[in-house]
Order: C-alpha cells, then sequence, then structure tokens
C-alpha cells in the first residue's frame, strides 16, 4: 500500500509563480513506485476541473497527481452529483438576456433589469456566454444577494447582504442537485466570520466551526483518516500552516516549508519575523521539520530560535531541458511577477543605459500583476519602448531563457529564486542583486554570472553591459551554470533528499513513546 504524501497550499490556478511550479515538480517526483501524491487547496474557485486539465494538458501536472479541494471534496461527498431537473429549469429562465415583465438595458456582458422604474436585478455573463452570477437589489437600489452559477448550469453559491451597509452577511454553498451543504457567517460591520455550519444530509447532522481555519482542519483530519497508511503532509503555502499545525498528530506526519525570506524588511538577519510565516517559526522549537532552500536561510533560523536538528536545507530543482534554440547574443531576459517586491522598475531603469551604450541590446520581461500599467508607463516615460517589452505571463520558462544571452534577478528578497535555476539549467547566466537568500549559493561572481550590491541599478547596468559585449564570456558562464545543475541541482538529486527526509520523520515519530 503506497503512503500518501498530501501538499498543502491555498490554491493552485494556470498561471501561478514559484511555489506552486515547486509543489506540481515535487508531485510528480512521489508520485511513484513509493507514494501517491495529492495536492490539496483551500480557496473557492468554480473551475478546478478545468485547471487541472490545462496543468496536466501543458505538462505541468503529472497525470497520476490529484488536486483536491475543500469545496469540490464536500460538493461532491454530500451531493447525487447530478443537476435536477429543477435546477436546469431555473438556470435556463435565468441564463436568458430577455425575461417577461422586465425592461432590460442591454449590454455586451450584462443586463439590466427593471419593473416600472425600479432597478430589481443585474445579470452578468462570460466571453462564452456562460450566466456568471446574478444580483438582485431591493426598490432602495441596495443589493440584498448574489447568486453565482456553475458552468454545468446550476447555482453553486449564494451571497446574502446586510442592508444597513451593503456588507456580506452570509454565504451559503450549493451540491448540483441543490443542497446547501455549507453556510458562512459574517459580521456585515467587521467583516470577520461568525461561524460556519457544514450539514450532513443523510443523518440531518450540523457541524459548525468557529471560523475557516477550525473548517480546514475538520476537512484535513476527515482526509487523513481514510488513508489505510498513515499519510504525510507537507505544508508549501504559507497560509495553511495554522490549518495543519492544529491537526490531531496522530494522524498524520508533518513537514513545513518556507519557501521565501522569514524577515521583514530590510530582510535580513535581526530583522522582525513576517506574519504569514510566523506560525512555522513558533512550531520550530516542537521539534517538527521544518525545510529552507538555502543554508543561509538554516543558519539564521539556527542563530535566533536555534539549532535543534529540525531545520533542513533542500535547495529547488530543474530538470534538464530539451529546448534548443540558437541563442540571441543581445537578449536579455527576466521572468518575475509584476510586484514591487521583484523591483521590475529597477532593471528597466538600468537597461536604459544598456540600451544606449549596447545597440541592439533588448530586455524581455515575462510576468503578470498589479505593476504592469506602471511598469508600462515607466517604459513610455523613459522612452525604451523598443527595446523593453513587457511580454505576459508564461509557463514556457525554457524557451525563455534558451534564446537568452543574460537573465536578471533583482527581487527584494527571495527564499531561493527557482528562475535562477531555470536559466543556468539553459546554459544563461544570471545578474542578481545579493539578496538573502539564495543568489549568493549558485552565482560564483564572474563564473556563473554576476552577483551585484543590492539595489545598485548601476553596477547592475555595468554587469549587463560586461556580459553582452563580451559573448566569449556569457557562454564560458552559461557552461558554468549549467555543469552546476547537473552536479547538485537535478530532480534526482532533489528526491532523494526528500525521501530521506520523509523517511526520518516517520521513524523518529515511531520511536516517541506514548503519552
Amino acid at each position: 500500500m503506497k503512503r500518501t504524501i498530501f501538499m498543502t497550499a491555498w490554491d493552485m490556478d494556470v498561471e501561478k509563480g514559484g511555489v506552486n511550479k515547486v509543489m506540481l515538480r515535487r508531485s510528480a517526483l512521489f508520485s511513484n513506485q513509493d507514494y501517491r501524491s495529492v495536492l490539496l487547496t483551500m480557496d473557492f474557485k468554480m473551475n478546478y476541473p478545468e485547471i487541472e486539465a490545462e496543468l496536466r494538458a501543458t505538462g505541468q501536472l503529472n497525470q497520476d497527481v490529484e488536486i483536491i479541494n475543500v469545496y469540490d471534496y464536500y460538493r461532491e461527498q454530500l451531493s447525487s452529483k447530478e443537476v435536477t431537473s429543477e435546477q436546469k429549469e431555473q438556470y435556463a429562465q435565468n441564463i436568458k438576456k430577455y425575461e417577461e415583465d422586465y425592461w432590460v438595458q442591454d449590454g455586451d456582458y450584462f443586463a439590466r433589469y427593471f419593473r416600472n422604474g425600479t432597478y430589481l436585478k443585474y445579470k452578468q455573463w462570460d466571453n462564452d456566454g456562460i450566466l456568471k452570477f446574478i444580483d438582485y437589489f431591493d426598490e432602495n437600489r441596495v443589493r440584498i444577494r448574489r447568486e453565482e452559477y456553475h458552468p454545468q448550469g446550476y447555482k453553486i453559491r449564494e451571497t446574502l447582504y446586510h442592508p444597513a451597509n451593503n456588507k456580506k452577511n452570509q454565504e451559503r454553498y450549493f451540491t448540483p442537485d441543490g443542497f446547501c451543504f455549507l453556510t458562512m457567517w459574517f459580521n456585515h460591520q467587521t467583516g470577520k466570520q461568525q461561524h460556519i455550519y457544514l450539514f450532513e444530509p443523510t443523518h440531518k447532522k450540523v457541524v459548525d466551526f468557529a471560523n475557516r481555519r477550525e473548517f480546514h482542519t475538520f476537512w484535513l483530519e476527515e482526509l487523513c483518516r481514510t488513508e489505510v497508511v498513515k499519510p504525510v503532509i507537507i505544508v508549501d503555502g504559507a497560509a495553511t500552516a495554522e490549518r495543519v499545525i492544529n491537526m490531531d498528530d496522530d494522524l498524520a506526519f508533518k513537514i513545513f516549508m518556507l519557501h521565501s525570506n522569514h524577515f521583514e524588511k530590510p530582510y535580513t538577519l535581526g530583522s522582525p519575523y513576517r506574519k504569514a510565516v510566523q506560525p512555522i517559526l513558533d512550531i520550530i522549537p516542537q521539534g517538527y521539520p521544518v525545510v529552507v532552500l538555502t543554508e543561509q536561510q538554516q543558519l539564521d533560523l539556527h542563530k535566533e530560535i536555534g539549532n535543534r536538528g529540525n531545520i533542513h536545507v533542500i535547495p529547488n530543482c530543474v530538470d534538464i531541458p530539451v529546448v534548443k534554440v540558437e541563442k540571441d547574443p543581445f537578449l536579455v531576459s527576466m521572468v518575475a511577477r509584476y510586484a514591487k517586491e521583484k523591483r521590475i522598475d529597477q532593471a528597466i531603469e538600468a537597461f536604459l543605459e544598456v540600451a544606449r551604450d549596447v545597440p541592439g541590446a533588448k530586455l524581455e520581461i515575462y510576468g503578470a500583476g498589479e505593476e504592469e500599467e506602471e511598469l508600462k508607463k515607466l517604459i513610455k516615460k523613459l522612452k525604451i519602448n523598443r527595446s523593453v517589452k513587457l511580454k505576459g505571463y508564461t509557463n514556457r520558462t525554457d524557451e525563455v531563457f534558451a534564446k537568452s544571452a543574460v537573465s536578471l534577478v533583482t527581487s527584494t528578497a527571495e527564499g531561493f529564486s527557482l528562475v535562477m535555476l531555470e536559466s543556468f539549467a539553459n546554459r544563461t547566466p544570471v545578474v542578481s542583486y545579493e539578496i538573502n537568500y539564495g543568489p549568493a549559493q549558485v552565482i560564483k561572481d564572474g563564473e556563473t554570472g554576476y552577483l551585484v550590491p543590492n539595489g545598485d541599478i548601476e553596477a547592475l547596468a555595468d554587469r549587463i553591459k560586461r556580459l553582452l559585449e563580451n559573448p566569449t564570456d556569457a557562454e564560458r558562464m552559461g557552461d558554468n551554470a549549467f555543469n552546476l545543475i547537473q552536479e547538485s541541482y537535478t530532480p534526482e538529486t532533489y528526491y532523494n533528499q526528500w525521501r530521506k527526509l520523509i523517511e526520518q520523520t516517520i521513524a523518529e515519530n515511531m520511536q516517541k513513546p506514548l503519552l
């Protein structure tokens, strides 16, 4: 009987960053003759089947790996799994843009509904004509209810609003056959959750929880109780840590991951801890295994929390790519979220000097995020539209780095930048700010790339120019970088480190005396 490895994150999606990518790669490695891999998510999405299908189609999700979402789990467990005729009839009526007895304001993907001058209802469709939701209003044009619809044609969630301030008062979640299996109550003034109720139809049983954390812990324990062999839970998403911490230790072996720097600004030893990862730091003294990505982060944690032998270093890995394209000697690339902490603006400012001194130099920036418009404005302001391009999100990073002469990392902090390894695997040297953590572990200055002082835009521009103006050096550094990947960062090395830790964790827990 295979042992199940559960890996928890708040959510999974097609266009996500490094943590999801690491989980997908690790789950594929674990899904073999030794283990069964399952990814667990705790957000609410209507389209997890579509997300799962897309991840499989693009080769990111192994065919043997499951994704289980807490809402989808209970919707399936507590349902007959078929949309009733009543639900179908209601959906067929609701999806219509024009209804009798209403005056309709017709938009491309929306419609407003009036009766005798009173605004009563609003509908919105997606680009494919699928009904997304309906808002209902009272006679004073105050929204009182929203109904959201699943693409399969049934009401999946209903939100009720308090008339005093139009703030959320209650959420109700439904099965395809119309059964309300979950309700969440909120304080309409503070927005805080008050109670959650889970309804079991067979025995008409109600289970109540004070908040989502309790509900998610209950779900995790239920999953683990169904396992014949005691499973392992790896906490990848910091937002899920408390859920796992609160679980009964007898139900699962627990391992906690720190994918990022655990400090607040200035992100160095002695700085305050990040609130998001505080629960993980708090349980280190209790002996739970915690995995970090670099030896430097391990050392800092030892200095501040103590060395109990339970902080382990397992850096990320990368597959050796099969992409074979000719490098563009003037192309510099970045792959990063369009977010302030990635300091893409500084890369763009540095490239103003690069483009001036190196004719034909280009910077292509791949990603997505809230800073996109600000970055577009900066490119326009600096008048370097011909040299700098925002290329949008890609999961084809090997193709990006394979054709690039140089890649950049300008983050304020990292746990261990996965894109550095991906760049190295494609024989592309990296120019990076010297930050905690990661760059100094793999970038040997002048050998596999360049480290520059944190925030020094002039130095960043200078090192980029050196590599573009000296393609022989860039090629040599790229070869060195590739050799480093083969020596230390292969999937085989990564898997063996994780397997050793899992076996050690199980052995140590089995030896603990019964209380």
